[in-house]
């Protein structure tokens, strides 16, 4: 009989727990306003036109001292031509020969000046494989092609052109205006952004936000949701490149040993694939499905909400379920390079492999490093490969004003859902933290899958009636924050 009574007891608990979490649910709504994009304002073909000139200058990143990199200063002529407003009332300061910080002063001094980021740089193209030159520009079947289109000149010359626009107008800011354009984001822009934020620190300016590139727009089928959602990365990965080096006796091949140095790495790599890091539910990925989950349909939106019951088993079935979703939930093991023998029949003395690791909020280049040696094992030298960078702080949401107003602005411009994440690639942004509590990214784009694909790769293109939008989208949120 007692253990009747505690099987119903449970039984109880269990309905008793159910109940709640389905009423939990049903009171979480989304909002009644209507979202639909606003028609776009800007001549998206005079836009084109000065976006198609700027690829036609080769700011391709330079990784070694010495390269030519009078393009550069090409750029810097080439934006002062296009941009005249803001070049005539512009304060030009260079950083490190090829760096720009561009101020525009605002009439109210009491206010903490606002950053606008780009990077000046693209990364290389040669004509193989292209339908177009790749710095030729051209502008056909509706889009701008050419390297940088996408990533990121695009977001570059829209940025200046909100401004340039509202100054063709008379209207002048009230917020003092900084754009500040790396040289070398592509090549983890120390020599670029950490120097132009050296010589605002030493300058002792503070940004009341900075706004950079790295936010996506993707479509909402993927967890649920009708239409597009916007996310906008408050934080970003760390990063690191770790060598993996195998030392051991090596010979003809002729004669292979029992284990070679390739052996050992071999089984390396294959137990680093076979034990990922835990998944975890940080502060940006409870923020991201606490603001999405209003919007999803009943299942999903029953799952998201209840993500504190159910979080355990929710997030091992994203993690299954989308290698996007794996990517934002924790840190992550890329294979990108081998070496061995310089030639066929040589068994190497020295065996190295190359893992690129996202590290996730929280984690720290160190833990990480120790993580993979521990997998590893002692017979393989793990070290750190170049520069490395833990992740970022995360920014303020729901309480910074400037948040929502930048939330608001993506809303209204583009009809989307809005919601925090962190972002999992690298940007400029990471370097501004010391000079900023409200750092963002977000790229005023929609991207199809087939665009997605041209950056860093093959034809990369921007369609033109984009990046009307996209100027729509600066100009309003210039208005909103610093008018």
């Amino acid at each position: 009989m007692i253990v009747e009574y505690i099987i119903y007891a449970l039984l109880a608990a269990i309905c008793l727990l159910l109940i709640f979490m389905i009423i939990r649910t049903a009171c979480v709504r989304p909002p009644k306003t209507k979202r639909e994009p606003t028609p776009i304002t800007t001549d998206s073909n005079e836009v084109a036109k000065t976006l198609s000139e700027a690829i036609k200058i080769p700011t391709v990143t330079k990784y070694k001292e010495g390269d030519d990199q009078s393009s550069f200063l090409r750029f810097h002529e080439f934006l002062k031509i296009s941009f005249p407003e803001i070049f005539k009332r512009a304060n030009v300061t260079v950083v490190n020969n090829y760096s720009l910080v561009i101020r525009i002063d605002g009439s109210d001094k009491s206010l903490m000046p606002g950053c606008f980021l780009a990077h000046q740089d693209v990364v290389p193209a040669t004509n193989l494989g292209w339908d177009t030159d790749p710095f030729g520009g051209e502008i056909k079947d509706g889009f701008v092609h050419g390297r940088g289109s996408l990533d990121m000149k695009n977001q570059l010359i829209c940025s200046l052109y909100g401004l340039e626009l509202l100054l063709r107008d008379g209207k002048e800011p009230s917020r003092t205006i900084y754009y500040c354009f790396g040289h070398d984001e592509e090549n983890t822009g120390v020599q670029g952004a950490l120097q132009i934020v050296e010589y605002l620190k030493s300058q002792n300016i503070r940004f009341e936000f900075v706004l950079d590139e790295g936010g996506v727009s993707l479509d909402g089928k993927m967890l649920q949701i009708d239409g597009k959602v916007a996310l906008i990365g408050t934080c970003e990965k760390g990063y690191a490149d770790f060598l993996l080096t195998v030392q051991k006796e090596g010979g003809h091949a002729s004669s292979p040993k029992k284990k070679s140095s390739v052996d050992i790495l071999a089984d390396a790599i294959h137990d680093l694939r076979r034990s990922p890091r835990k998944l975890t539910w940080t502060k940006p990925t409870k923020e991201l499905f606490h603001e999405l989950s209003p919007f999803m349909k009943p299942l999903f939106k029953f799952m998201f909400v209840n993500r504190d019951i159910l979080g355990g088993l929710l997030k091992h079935v994203l993690g299954l379920v989308s290698p996007y979703v794996n990517s934002v939930l924790r840190t992550t093991f890329a294979f990108t390079q081998l070496q061995g023998a310089d030639a066929p029949n040589v068994i190497p003395f020295q065996s190295s492999a190359v893992v690129n690791t996202r590290i996730n909020i929280g984690e720290t280049v160190e833990e990480v490093q120790q993580y993979i040696q521990d997998v590893v094992g002692k017979d393989v030298k793990v070290s750190v490969l170049g520069t490395a960078f833990n992740p970022t702080p995360i920014s303020k949401t729901k309480d910074s004003e400037i948040y929502n107003t930048l939330t608001s602005t993506i809303s209204e411009k583009f009809g989307f859902v809005v919601a925090p994440y962190p972002f999992i690639a690298a940007t400029d942004a990471k370097h501004y933290y010391p000079i900023s509590d409200n750092v963002y990214r977000f790229t005023p784009f929609e991207l199809s899958p087939e665009s997605q694909k041209g950056i860093h790769g093959l034809n990369e293109r921007c369609s033109v009636e984009s990046l009307g939008l996209a100027t729509d989208f600066f100009k309003e949120f210039i208005i909103r924050s610093c008018y």
